[in-house]
């Protein structure tokens, strides 16, 4: 049995409650417990935007904005009013928030990822950050006139009820007073419980539908102050869109003691060796890039390759090199492609994609330079609930898609979804 639930947008609004330290103004140690208002703010938040927290659809709209995605969080300074309001422990609270989706749904993915489940009714809420535990006690409210639905399963919401509980349950544990840091054998174990948690959680999903791949998450603290992450994914009956695949990455991190400024280098790698007879996805691939935030601004620049050793002349690998910005209204990302086993003349692509924000929604603008030496540029309007999409190729010249019968200017609906304002490719 699936639950319908409505799809969640950028211009989505949650809000909620939690729990907070208070430090009165001027500070009298030691802090106590107070309860929070988590304001309203959109699921599109600015800050969150800018560092890199949202999780969104690139190509696939509702009713003229991007859809929410697994691992989305609203992201840093979200305001939590804390009763009595005055708090000293303010500003280190907005730059250590969050607003994360717990649950998703796993049969219904939008460009490569899970759709998010959060909603009002039925009640499914987003995780907040809070003292001395993350709280579920927040919930976006204004999607539930959305036409869209997806369908949740009971393991769906299985699989976030244990991962959940667990988080909250470690955090409690492993809570501290301000400016009182872990030592390494408790972030260690902290580290190993929350991978063991995930483990379950997976593995409880798994045994209710085998589609649920089992993974293991774990992180650990390596030589010169580095972070070392590993991930694994395997035993899915459905191994074409859950792919057996094992990742290590490595990260060494600076930042400020209340985390709202930071710099990174890092290098990952991931191998796949089952992606169910695709075997341009089996193989390996490689990544290192730099990496810097601040209160509202994020760069990162990365070099990145793959290669497909059974794939087809042509397929078998690639090399990027890619730089990212974004802030909170504009972002622009510049990619280049080598293909070595492309014919002469087609090896060598690149493109540049930038985002702004209007009054009334977004304008995404993308420019390949194609390997013929011709140019495609597509532009997606996402204004007052209407998308229009134009797109030209020069020196040829330009189109504009058709509108929707009844809905104003907007590309043709998705395949499955004729009752909606949804468009984009088959899922």
């Amino acid at each position: 049995m699936r639950v319908p639930v409505p799809v969640t947008r950028l211009n989505d609004f949650s809000a909620g409650s939690s729990s907070h330290l208070f430090l009165a103004v001027p500070p009298a140690p030691p802090p106590t417990l107070a309860p929070a208002i988590e304001i309203p703010i959109p699921h599109g938040w600015p800050p969150g935007e800018s560092a890199g927290k949202v999780q969104r659809t690139t190509t696939v709209f509702v009713n003229g904005m991007n859809v929410v995605l697994d691992q989305h969080d609203c992201g840093p300074l979200v305001l939590q009013i804390t009763i009595p309001p005055v708090n000293s422990l303010l500003p280190v609270q907005m730059l250590q928030s969050k607003r994360a989706v717990i649950v998703t749904c796993f049969s219904v993915r939008m460009n490569g990822k899970t759709t998010a489940c959060t909603s009002h009714w039925p009640p499914l809420p987003l995780l907040t950050c809070g003292q001395p535990m993350s709280m579920p006690a927040t919930f976006t409210f204004t999607n539930l006139c959305t036409n869209v639905h997806v369908g949740m399963s009971g393991t769906d919401l299985l699989g976030g009820i244990v991962r959940t509980a667990a988080t909250m349950a470690i955090e409690l544990c492993f809570s501290k007073t301000p400016g009182v840091s872990l030592t390494a054998l408790e972030e260690s174990k902290k580290n190993l419980y929350a991978a063991a948690a995930g483990f379950v959680a997976s593995a409880v999903q798994h045994v209710s539908d085998p589609r649920y791949p089992m993974r293991v998450d774990t992180t650990m603290k390596g030589p010169f102050g580095t972070e070392i992450k590993i991930s694994a994914s395997a035993w899915s009956a459905d191994t074409r869109n859950n792919p057996t695949k094992i990742s290590i990455s490595v990260e060494r991190k600076w930042e400020d003691q209340h985390k709202g400024r930071a710099a990174s280098i890092g290098a990952s790698g991931e191998y796949t060796w089952d992606a169910g007879g695709d075997t341009t996805k089996e193989g390996l691939k490689g990544q290192a890039g730099i990496a810097g935030t601040a209160p509202g601004l994020g760069v990162k620049t990365t070099a990145s390759g793959e290669y497909h050793p059974d794939a087809p002349e042509g397929q078998r690998g690639k090399a990027t090199f890619k730089q990212e910005a974004a802030t909170p209204v504009w972002s622009e990302s510049t990619q280049r492609d080598y293909n070595p086993g492309a014919p002469d003349g087609r090896r060598d692509s690149s493109q540049t994609e930038t985002a702004a924000k209007t009054w009334s929604g977004e304008r995404r603008t993308t420019t390949v330079n194609n390997p013929d030496g011709t140019r495609t540029i597509t532009v997606v309007d996402s204004n007052d609930g209407k998308v229009t999409l134009t797109t030209r190729k020069e020196p040829d010249g330009s189109m504009t898609l058709p509108e929707q019968a009844g809905s104003g200017g907007g590309p043709p609906r998705a395949v499955g979804t004729p009752a909606s304002d949804i468009w984009g490719p088959p899922l």
